[in-house]
């Protein structure tokens, strides 16, 4: 039977594996029928909201403050410099341990149309037109001036719901549109590159260190990028995401100290190690952030040292304190499903407790949890909504932000400003959880042996 089913066409398989899996009797077919009707009806009420009913004007207008809030203009660079070497390191990886090219070649095809052809044709801005009005009360006549604000949108060829994600609606043929093509350019050739040249010392261990090397400095070269730039300059979706990678970045590494310490034969370390992860994991994320913000200076000297280092690098300290408390028992949990064997070989074996712990224990017990320390990684980039609650401007402050300050031309915009928020926020989550996925099936972590 299996051998019929794979000579069949893919459509044909995948038709007969809903009659033995779906519809294989009364019961079954009338739930899948009952759940795929369902389903149609919340696809075309989603449909018809996100194509005919939803105003996505204000997002189009208001697409650079998602991203980089006031980040200034002739700084731009340093956040491309960054994202392209993000995207070098991305593709190249892809290309040398993944390698199927047609559905990423498809998937950057239909992302550079999106993006960079739905502007062509079409112009979006708020026209203002001074008013002067009479007002008649109680036998006396006041004048009343100002300004009336419009939002004009000339469309082009594409439906409006469409433009909210297009990068080219602004100037077209403009630097950002030509460095945006760059990009997707670079993730295209950075693809083929890894799978056409580099693929073939995919096994060669000054090649994974290389790569790996790059992953690692690419979190501390990006924020020395931005050093130059005014710290008050960061925001929206960029503070976001440069607080989620340093505090992420340092969190793991924390963690794994405090996991080794949890099971060091020294009662001291061990003392120290669960006492700051039961601390810090009894109270919740935002009451740090709040301690951060406003009770340093109850701490004496270095409550003060500690509130001369500007509020965002606070954040990030805390964040990466806090997400290691959390890794440290995701990793000590790993620490615990390695067999005794293992640790009585690396002893035969007479290596040091550091050579048995970093090419014995700890990459095994590492990739047993992957899937949980992305998990926690995907828990703490999501935790960054809380950065609104003291006052920096995140992606969710600022669709606040540009909410009270354009109500007048909003025009019930308000839902879809935060469809966008939650799409900034799903997007880097889905992307965290591919990168769990193809790491896990990288290292066979899934796997029982």
């Amino acid at each position: 039977m299996s051998a019929v089913i794979a000579s069949q066409s893919p459509v044909a398989q995948r038709i007969e594996w809903a009659r033995a899996n779906l519809f294989n009797s009364k019961l079954n077919s009338l739930i899948s029928g009952v759940t795929l009707g369902i389903g149609l009806i919340l696809a075309i009420l989603i449909a018809k909201f996100v194509l005919f009913d939803a105003n996505w004007a204000l997002v189009s207008l208001n697409r650079r403050l998602f991203f980089v809030g006031g980040y200034p203009g002739e700084e731009l660079y340093r956040i491309w410099i960054a994202a392209f070497a993000a995207v070098v390191l991305a593709s190249v990886s892809y290309g040398i341990w993944v390698g199927r090219m047609r559905p990423y070649l498809i998937t950057v095809g239909v992302i550079a149309v999106v993006m960079l052809t739905l502007g062509l044709g079409t112009d979006l801005y708020i026209k203002e037109t001074p008013f002067t009005q009479e007002i008649t009360s109680g036998g006396q006549t006041s004048t009343i001036s100002g300004i009336d604000r419009e939002l004009v949108w000339e469309q082009g060829w594409a439906p409006s719901w469409l433009y909210a994600f297009s990068l080219g609606l602004a100037l077209p043929f403009g630097g950002a549109w030509l460095i945006m093509a760059a990009l997707l350019v670079t993730l295209v050739l950075g693809a083929l590159f890894g799978k056409h040249v580099l693929s073939r010392w995919r096994g060669s261990p000054i090649l994974l260190q290389s790569i790996g090397a790059g992953w690692v400095l690419l979190v501390p070269a990006a924020v020395l990028l931005q050093l130059g730039v005014s710290i008050n300059s960061w925001g929206s979706a960029f503070l976001d995401i440069l607080i989620f990678a340093v505090g992420g970045f340092f969190s793991f590494f924390i963690g794994l100290v405090l996991a080794l310490g949890r099971i060091s034969p020294y009662r001291a370390i061990r003392f120290v190690s669960v006492g700051y992860i039961e601390v810090v994991r009894a109270a919740p994320l935002l009451v740090w952030l709040l301690f951060a913000t406003f009770l340093q200076d109850e701490l004496g000297p270095l409550g003060e040292a500690f509130s001369s280092i500007s509020l965002v690098f606070r954040v990030m300290i805390v964040f990466a304190f806090f997400g290691g408390a959390y890794i440290a028992e995701v990793i000590r949990g790993g620490l615990q499903s390695i067999p005794r064997g293992q640790y009585e070989a690396s002893n035969a074996l007479a290596l040091s407790a550091l050579q048995k712990y970093v090419f014995i224990i700890l990459p095994q017990a590492i990739k047993a949890v992957i899937p949980a320390i992305i998990g926690r990684f995907i828990a703490l980039w999501k935790d960054t909504a809380l950065l609104a609650a003291i006052s920096l401007i995140n992606t969710l402050e600022q669709a606040k932000k540009i909410l009270a300050g354009q109500t007048d031309i909003a025009d019930g915009a308000f839902f879809e400003i935060y469809i966008v928020v939650g799409l900034i926020y799903w997007s880097v989550s889905y992307m965290l959880s591919l990168l769990g996925g193809a790491a896990e099936k990288r290292l066979s972590a899934g796997e029982r042996r």
